[in-house]
């Protein structure tokens, strides 16, 4: 005979309407006790139907994530699959399942408003990837409950969160100063490149607050390739006199200034400190290896699947909000320099 919910809720000692609650994700039931219910429905094989469940609620317990998924996106975008575990994990617990859909900015809106007309999802979550302005306008005017991963590169009424970049920047330029650097350059992206951007707002101001500002003729910025990281990285060193210490604001750029710097016959750190940001595998292969400033995106994936669940529940709510989760990796290639004449 098939096993009940009825079944479930003697063998949990709970009611079948807090059974079917857990079942729905339910807010008003505590994790204690989904988690038993949880438990007693994997001991006794009891798998709901799925299908009468999203006709009953009117609803589909899925969310679709729209990002680009181009040929090495995973190579020039490391952390997006970290970003992804952590969104999905969220959303797991709560008993919905995440479908990732492949687009650009071009076809992002087209694959929205297809998603929202046909109710195939009950909430969209967008990589900032694919944002674009008729996307922010169609979220907008849907209300059609969703989330950014990522400051939208505009003005817009979209529903975002993101990493506070401008705090990791000066959480470098305070531990360079704390090492004794203070001849402190950046190599960083374009002006467009919003992560780079804030990073460098975030060194000037540690600097700054530190009474070791950041000179002008210290900056450069270009693309956020390893060989623009080695082009700018020449120009800095040809200067008089040189930085004692390189802020790169990704880890392409500090491939290409660590490999200028060998180049150069100069010593990491011995002649001159490097600190980038983001603790992906880049920033173990270089010798030495690289203090990093770490941001736990698998946190923020979390944090953003909770938010989301939430606009679920009230689509009218809005959440425009930065996360704090960077921390400190220090390595040899920040190790206090040498004392110079």
């Amino acid at each position: 005979m098939a096993v009940t919910i009825k079944d479930v809720a003697r063998e949990a000692g709970v009611s079948v309407s807090t059974v079917s609650k857990v079942i729905n994700g339910h807010y008003s039931i505590s994790e204690a006790t989904a988690a038993r219910v949880r438990e007693t429905m994997r001991a006794l094989s009891y798998y709901p139907n799925a299908s009468a469940q999203s006709f009953a609620r009117g609803a589909t317990q899925r969310v679709v994530l729209l990002t680009d998924l181009e040929r090495n996106i995973a190579f020039s975008n490391p952390h997006m699959f970290e970003i992804i575990a952590g969104v999905e994990e969220a959303l797991r617990r709560r008993g919905y399942a995440l479908e990732l859909r492949g687009t650009d900015k071009t076809d992002a809106a087209g694959a929205a408003r297809d998603a929202i007309a046909r109710r195939s999802a009950d909430a969209l979550i967008v990589h900032v990837s694919v944002m674009s302005h008729a996307l922010s306008a169609l979220l907008t005017e849907t209300h059609f409950p969703h989330m950014v991963l990522g400051v939208p590169g505009f003005d817009s009424q979209v529903c975002w969160v993101d990493i506070n970049h401008v705090y990791s920047g000066v959480l470098a330029a305070e531990h360079l100063v704390k090492r004794g650097y203070r001849r402190i350059a950046f190599v960083g992206g374009r002006d467009y490149d919003l992560s780079s951007t804030n990073r460098l707002e975030g060194v000037r101001r540690g600097l700054k607050d530190l009474n070791c500002p950041l000179s002008e003729n210290m900056i450069w910025l270009g693309d956020s390739t390893l060989a623009d990281g080695a082009r700018m990285t020449v120009r800095l060193l040809e200067q008089s006199p040189r930085p004692d210490a390189i802020v790169c604001a990704n880890n392409y750029l500090a491939l290409g200034c660590v490999s200028a710097i060998h180049a150069a016959g100069l010593k990491i750190p011995g002649d001159i400190g490097v600190i980038t940001f983001d603790d992906n595998p880049f920033s173990h292969m270089t010798d030495p290896p690289l203090t990093a400033v770490d941001i736990d995106v698998r946190d923020m994936g979390n944090q953003a699947a909770d938010f989301l669940l939430g606009i679920i529940r009230h689509p009218n709510k809005q959440v425009q909000t930065y996360i704090t989760t960077s921390n400190l990796i220090e390595r040899e290639s920040t190790a206090r320099p040498r004392r110079r004449p």
